[in-house]
């Protein structure tokens, strides 16, 4: 109960008429129907009488104010039975007479005027203290219970394309929420909120959420991820059915409309709590790689960790939303950051480093070796041709070298962000791998006619994802089978190569009728530069179709305490 409600006023009103021996029958009646009514009512006049039970122990030559059973019954009518008693006694204890005493006159030059002594009534003063002690409950109840002070709990440090629904209050970047502004709706979009310590948390729209304090918030729909540093252990998330509360981790939860929770930790521990408020169930600790549901009826049960269910990493200004999902290097090379923002069939001309966004596959020969500068991405370091007849081929912009056991001059096309090919006797069509069309949306391919080079900058790809490591590459490496659409008497054969560093890990040569090789090779995180390079066989450029189908880094978390 809200000690400044209307009806609680009148509840301390009432008592205190009827300890007074003031209150009227009518009054009486209405404390009656409030106690009888209002169990916090009947819990708060429980605490007045047994203080005044209390107090009553220090004057024990006094007569009783209570019957003897009052004392010990809960019942509502013993509690009104007794009031009515200590009414009653008040209004009929006797008058006491207080003579006032003569001044004595004392033989000195200053008249002394003694005080005179006064009786005083011990139950008034009984009184008094009873409502001393009544004013301390009220204190005490309504610091217990009285509303906090609203306070700061969270700032939005970043924001992508987020709508909210009206609220009255400011949801910018840079704005703080604090804790009373009640339930927030965020229609659509991504945000960031950092909280106490450290803490940070990432809410997708829809979804509906409350602010507790810098250390605790209710999720009520949506989804979040929060990351948690050690210093911030115990940070706190409430469900309809469910609380969470951290042990130094990162964990993602998932909220339906109807109140159905799931939890996925890809860090560290928690402790997951079954049950709405009130109705907690004994919990259980989650570790890295778990995943549970917990239903409206408390029940809790396993489920599959969802590597890619929650945005864990993003950034508006770079565009970067990251979900678990590895980087896609033909991506990239079509001008995007490796999640998707970058345009099919664009690419990257080798000869001056620079996008290109009308391509077509035209022989170049090119005279002399040079390494080209990408200075419109920074995640990729360069691109080449594959001339070699001037020396070895440098492939990195700190001069890592390449050297061909053979003779290669000139290549066909660009760099690109999709898998086809086109000449004077062959119509443009999209490049096969293994039955499976390349360069699309579903299965992105680095088309790379023979004899060129790309190097990735692997370094700069982990700082656009902070807190993950690049783990492995992976890739199909292959001669488009469609070659044998076209017969021409060219055979249709390249050489394959990728190089940690300028160090080959990988090379491999394929007919088109040899299908795909796989590759997949571990990164380290000593490791700087990955490059890929396509080249003839030693024969010829003619029909060498060549790509690296699903060419993919894989991204994790850092794991070095146990992250997903």
């Amino acid at each position: 109960m809200n000690p400044s409600h209307e009806k609680y006023a009148e509840l301390r009103l009432l008592i205190s008429q009827s300890a007074g021996g003031s209150i009227t029958p009518e009054g009486m009646q209405r404390l009656n129907e409030i106690l009888l009514n209002d169990s916090e009512a009947r819990h708060y006049y429980q605490a007045y009488v047994h203080t005044e039970v209390i107090l009553r122990t220090l004057y024990t030559n006094e007569q009783h104010l209570f019957d003897p059973a009052a004392s010990n019954t809960s019942s509502d009518q013993d509690y009104m039975e007794a009031l009515r008693q200590l009414a009653e006694i008040e209004k009929n204890a006797p008058a006491l007479t207080i003579e006032a005493p003569k001044p004595e006159k004392v033989t000195v030059k200053m008249l002394k005027i003694e005080k005179p002594p006064r009786v005083i009534n011990k139950f008034s003063l009984y009184s008094a203290i009873i409502s001393a002690a009544a004013a301390v409950i009220f204190v005490f109840i309504y610091v217990k219970m009285a509303p906090k002070a609203a306070s700061q709990a969270a700032m939005i440090t970043d924001s992508m394309n987020a709508q909210w629904a009206k609220s009255g209050y400011p949801m910018d970047v840079g704005e703080y929420l604090w804790d009373n502004e009640g339930t927030r709706w965020l229609q659509r979009g991504t945000v960031k909120l950092e909280f106490g310590y450290g803490v940070e948390v990432i809410i997708e729209g829809p979804a509906e959420f409350e602010l507790e304090s810098t250390d605790e918030m209710t999720l009520l729909s949506g989804r979040l991820y929060a990351m948690v540093p050690k210093g911030a252990t115990g940070f706190t998330v409430q469900t309809p059915y469910s609380t969470v509360i951290d042990l130094g981790t990162e964990f993602g939860i998932k909220v339906d409309f109807d109140g159905t929770t799931d939890v996925h930790m890809f860090k560290g521990r928690a402790s997951l709590i079954p049950g709405s408020s009130g109705e907690k169930d004994k919990g259980q600790e989650l570790t890295a790689g778990q995943a549970r549901a917990v239903t409206k009826a408390g029940a809790v049960q396993n489920i599959a960790l969802d590597k890619q269910a929650f945005v864990r990493r993003f950034d508006s200004e770079a565009g970067l939303l990251w979900r678990g999902d590895d980087i896609d290097l033909a991506d990239i090379v079509g001008g995007g950051n490796g999640f998707g923002t970058g345009t099919l069939n664009h690419g990257i001309d080798v000869v001056t480093g620079g996008f290109c966004q009308d391509l077509h596959t035209v022989w170049r020969e090119s005279v002399e070796t040079g390494f080209r500068r990408v200075l419109a991405s920074e995640l990729v370091d360069g691109v080449f041709s594959v001339n070699n007849h001037n020396g070895p081929i440098i492939v990195d912009s700190v001069g890592h070298h390449f050297e061909l056991g053979y003779k290669n001059r000139g290549h066909w096309g660009y760099v690109m962000n999709g898998a086809f090919h086109e000449s004077d006797n062959v119509p443009r069509h999209t490049l096969v791998l293994d039955g499976q069309l390349c360069g699309t949306e579903d299965n992105p391919a680095i088309g790379m006619h023979a004899c060129m080079g790309i190097t990735f900058d692997i370094e700069a790809i982990r700082e656009q994802t902070p807190g993950t490591l690049v783990t492995r590459f992976t890739a199909l490496a292959g001669v488009s089978e469609t070659i044998g659409n076209f017969p021409e008497g060219h055979t249709g054969k390249a050489d394959f190569w990728v190089l940690l560093d300028g160090e080959v890990k990988f090379n491999c040569r394929l007919h088109w009728q040899d299908g795909g090789s796989p590759i997949d090779l571990p990164i380290f995180p000593e490791h700087r530069f990955l490059t890929l390079i396509t080249t003839d066989a030693g024969d010829s450029t003619g029909c060498d179709w060549s790509l690296f189908a699903s060419p993919r880094l894989n991204l994790v978390s850092d794991n070095s305490d146990g992250s997903i």
